[in-house]
């Protein structure tokens, strides 16, 4: 097990960027302090090759032209705020708009377009801490906000656990934007990867993506992932929140509480299967619509529509404006705190 840290670049305006490698028996890591980026993972394939399947850029550069997001952590508050606006107390916030009327990933200078720091994680041998601050007002959220991410390899994963404080009532809602490819980053089209998620209903969305407020049950339409299935078998159906979002880009309902299991994905052509695992109540299931880099991926990969899938755990998106949805408040006296783990291993045959 090893941890090491190394210059990777700098962002156009000259902030350092590192590159952080985790490396155990299992899996090998790769971060970047800009944007907490996911840069690569290395997983191990049926016949034991190293296979990278997080999908990510070149240079610092790439990650900071480009708007998907790529591996970033996002955050404030991770997905939409419908209208860019919700009450907190006895106000009403306004937040930055920038997508079709509402707040999408914070605005424009969330978490993920900020450089953290980072250092090994006090008493131990395979994790490292990244911290970064978001001062009062940013984008129109209150508080000074502080956040702090420990990424860690646990055996043949990678657990990521948010911690965020505030000095003032706030909302916070943190997730991954990885895109996977569990064939290579490089392998093109991910509608064959078999994917199964733990999920009876997903929140039902307008025409902006933004939650309407009702849950819908999965059973008998094409958004069932109950039992495993590839998932371009039901993406081209002539379905309402397929049509409306050119594929999958729905928050699932993950069933119970705690951390417990939220899906499996496999690529069927290395065997490689990644089981998600999470304390957050939804996860955002994206079949990378929209993918469509300015530049090229790593390795030269020229990245492409519904060559990957996101699976990002998170609190439901527009929640401060739906009172029944779980509260994602964070006061200064109860921080934000979640886990989520990705795991990997060699789907059976």
């Amino acid at each position: 097990m090893s941890v090491s840290i190394t210059p990777f670049g700098k962002t156009t305006d000259g902030i350092p960027v590192q590159q952080v490698v985790l490396k155990n028996e299992k899996l090998e890591v790769q971060l970047l302090t800009y944007a907490a980026v996911i840069h690569k993972i290395l997983v191990p394939d049926r016949k034991g090759h190293p296979v990278d399947v997080a999908l990510g850029y070149q240079t610092v550069a790439d990650y900071e032209i480009n708007t998907d997001s790529m591996g970033a952590a996002v955050g404030r508050f991770a997905n939409r705020i419908g209208g860019a606006q919700f009450p907190l107390y006895e106000e009403i916030i306004h937040v930055t708009v920038n997508q079709q009327g509402n707040c999408l990933h914070s605005g424009l200078h969330g978490f993920n377009r900020t450089v953290f720091d980072v250092e090994p994680t006090p008493g131990e041998t395979d994790s490292v801490t990244m911290t970064a601050h978001s001062p009062d007002g940013t984008d129109g959220f209150p508080g000074n906000l502080d956040l702090e991410i420990q990424y860690k390899l646990v055996k043949s994963g990678l657990m990521i656990q948010y911690t965020a404080t505030t000095d003032a009532p706030t909302v916070c809602n943190m997730t991954n934007h990885s895109y996977f490819n569990l064939n290579g980053h490089n392998s093109g089209t991910a509608l064959g990867h078999r994917v199964c998620v733990d999920a009876d209903a997903y929140l039902e969305a307008d025409s902006t993506s933004v939650p309407t407020g009702r849950k819908l049950p999965v059973a008998n339409t094409p958004m069932d992932f109950t039992e495993e299935k590839t998932l371009g078998l039901d993406i081209e159906a002539d379905y309402p929140a397929l049509k409306q979002a050119k594929g999958y880009d729905q928050c699932y309902i993950i069933r119970d509480s705690g951390l417990r299991h939220a899906a499996w994905v496999t690529g069927p052509q290395t065997g490689i299967r990644m089981e998600v695992l999470t304390t957050l109540p939804g996860m955002h299931l994206y079949s990378a619509n929209y993918l469509d880099p300015e530049t090229p991926g790593k390795d030269g990969a020229q990245y492409h529509p519904r060559d990957a899938v996101c699976l990002e755990t998170e609190e439901f998106p527009d929640a401060p404006n739906h009172p029944d949805f779980p509260d994602t408040t964070v006061l200064p006296k109860t921080p934000y705190s979640s886990t989520t783990i990705y795991r990997f291993d060699i789907a059976p045959e």
